[in-house]
């Protein structure tokens, strides 16, 4: 029966923790756990105290092993430690702190539900502080001292904002392939302390994400001789001296993504992290910026006239902004390409098409045109910079200028003048309006930053509705996933097909090129949202805090009336990841209740 369980090993690393390092071993061996199940690693690390005498008392014990070696450092004793590791998982453990009797059996259960495999698994799970080795545990738990209650289950790269969102390092835990991947591109001899900090950061570079796990279950000492740590009138707080290492810890860091085959998706989420990291630790001249990021035009041609096409490559041409791309979709052959051509079949729709170029986007950013739409010089400079300096939002929308399909001027500053933009740039909040309603701009107005859900959005082959309006479901996905800002300059001509009708009030509902959007079925489109959501979740472990989980499903409820419970029922019902799909059931329960 134990055989289904996960072989834990433990690594310790000790140096000068004689007094302590007995306690640390005993509680991995007083788990509530099969003891074939879990084994110990211990490294003495040069140390000058009576600490090997007291560890020869582990001496022959199968489960213990006991390792000594001159000093080197905590990271180094740790990679010795995993080199002699049996585990298909391993806990790190510093010798001055201590496991909790349940930790491995809980542990255990959390890793059988994440469904993570040893060569992709981080999870870091709350520990308790304890004032001095024999002392009681403060008012906060690590995740309160860290503000990582707010991010569980799952902390994807692309949405950290913290400089150190793990746990110390009792509460780490990793793949055995993993750690070893991690230790491969650590110079080991370069960082004698501040493992925890490091081998975490290296591990969100290579698998991407952290399980975090809001269970106590480790004791993390502060007895006052921490390097990190102390506490102070019954309150944690953090040394200084780690402000020194991150240079060159983001040089390290840096280093290690040049290093890895990503795609360019990939690639920029880590950049990004690595950004906002720094952003997050010191203070950033204004010589080292946030790295530049892409803006990538998706312009649909796709049985445009040859004028229309030429009108918005000089456009774009013209724009002020260091990084943009240009993929066209279905570019008429006569007229020159000026960027990338992406080939679309003749009979594709808006959403195939739009899947098309988003999928062969590299930029960290989208916008989606049509031929004969053209963006102002300073469109991709003004949009960036309002996503980059201003609120961190997923939507930037300017207002706009309307054209007659012969491309004559018919109006300035639609939105302004219908009432529905400000005089100064201005945010829209997640869950402010319902799915009815249309506080934004139509597409070609809009920069999207891409993130999974983009992706995820666009994962189906065909689209299971009227394909006018899969542009305007994922405009509010996104609004509801972080919102927008509003900026009140005129920064795009939108050209009108010959068969619209001019009238700048329809703006304030959801339109494009041709005019007013069908009505949609509310209760399919919230479903449609709700599934985007969902393959966003399991194709991309990408996920938001239940707190936020439960706001959405309110919205969809409000948005979607009676005809949407079954629909989201029948879909949890489907769900692979049956975890989930009980706890968002629970969720549905109270958001009816609410």
């Amino acid at each position: 029966m134990t055989e289904a369980l996960p072989h834990i090993t433990t690594l310790i690393a000790n140096h000068n923790h004689g007094a302590l390092v007995g306690l640390a071993i005993a509680s991995v061996l007083a788990q509530d756990y099969p003891a074939d199940r879990r084994d110990v690693v211990v490294v003495d690390d040069g140390s000058s105290d009576d600490s090997m005498a007291r560890l020869a008392a582990y001496s022959g014990r199968d489960d213990v092993q006991l390792i000594s070696q001159v000093n080197r450092g905590q990271s180094a004793a740790y990679a010795a430690a995993l080199a002699a590791a049996r585990g298909d998982w391993v806990c790190l453990l510093d010798a001055d702190d201590r496991f909790l009797p349940h930790k491995l059996r809980l542990l255990a259960q959390a890793l059988q539900r994440a469904g993570v495999t040893p060569d992709n698994g981080f999870l870091c799970h709350d520990t308790q502080i304890l004032d001095g080795a024999q002392g009681q545990a403060i008012d906060a738990t690590w995740f309160d001292v860290a503000g990582l209650h707010a991010l569980v289950p799952r902390l994807h790269v692309s949405a950290v904002q913290h400089f150190f969102p793990f746990s110390v390092t009792c509460g780490q835990v990793f793949g055995r392939p993993l750690l070893k991947q991690v230790v491969d591109r650590v110079p080991l001899w370069d960082w004698p302390m501040g493992a925890d900090g490091l081998f975490g950061h290296v591990a969100m570079l290579l698998c991407g994400e952290v399980q975090l796990l809001p269970l106590v279950l480790s004791s993390y000492i502060v007895h006052g001789n921490n390097d990190f740590a102390a506490i102070e009138d019954g309150r944690f707080r953090h040394k200084p001296v780690w402000h020194s290492r991150w240079p060159k810890k983001l040089r390290l860091l840096e280093r290690i993504v040049d290093s890895l085959d990503l795609p360019p998706t990939d690639r920029a989420d880590r950049l990004g992290y690595i950004g906002r990291v720094e952003h997050a630790v010191r203070a950033v001249p204004s010589g080292r910026p946030l790295p530049l990021p892409c803006l990538s035009f998706v312009i649909d041609a796709s049985g445009a006239a040859p004028a229309a096409v030429l009108a918005t490559q000089q456009a774009l041409a013209g724009q002020t902004h260091e990084r943009c791309e240009h993929l066209w979709l279905g570019l008429p052959r006569e007229v020159p390409n000026g960027g990338l051509d992406v080939a679309v079949p003749a009979d594709a729709g808006p959403y195939a098409r739009h899947r098309a170029g988003v999928r062969a986007a590299n930029g960290q950013y989208l916008c989606l045109l049509r031929a004969g739409d053209r963006p102002d010089r300073r469109f991709a400079e003004r949009h960036l910079h309002s996503h980059r300096h201003g609120v961190m939002t997923m939507i930037s929308a300017c207002d706009l200028r309307l054209l007659d399909a012969d491309g004559q001027l018919l109006q300035l500053g639609v939105q302004a003048q219908a009432g529905g933009w400000s005089s100064a740039p201005a945010h829209v909040p997640a869950f402010a309006s319902a799915l009815r309603d249309w506080p934004l701009a139509p597409l070609p107005a809009l920069v999207l930053r891409r993130t999974a859900f983009v992706d995820a959005f666009f994962a189906p082959e065909d689209f299971t509705g009227p394909e006018r309006l899969a542009p305007w479901l994922l405009v509010q996905l996104l609004l509801q996933l972080g919102g927008a800002t509003r900026l009140m300059e005129n920064l795009v001509d939108l050209q009108l097909t010959e068969s619209c009708v001019a009238n700048p009030f329809w703006f304030a509902m959801p339109c494009d090129h041709e005019g007013p959007l069908p009505t949609p079925d509310l209760a399919w489109a919230a479903d449609q949202l709700f599934a985007a959501y969902g393959r966003a979740r399991r194709e991309a472990h990408a996920s938001y805090p239940q707190a936020w989980e439960l706001r959405f499903l309110r919205w969809l409820l409000h948005s979607g009336g009676p005809a949407l419970l079954p629909r989201l029922s029948q879909r949890l019902q489907a769900a692979d990841d049956t975890d989930w799909a009980d706890r968002m059931q629970q969720l549905l329960a109270t958001a009816r209740q609410g």
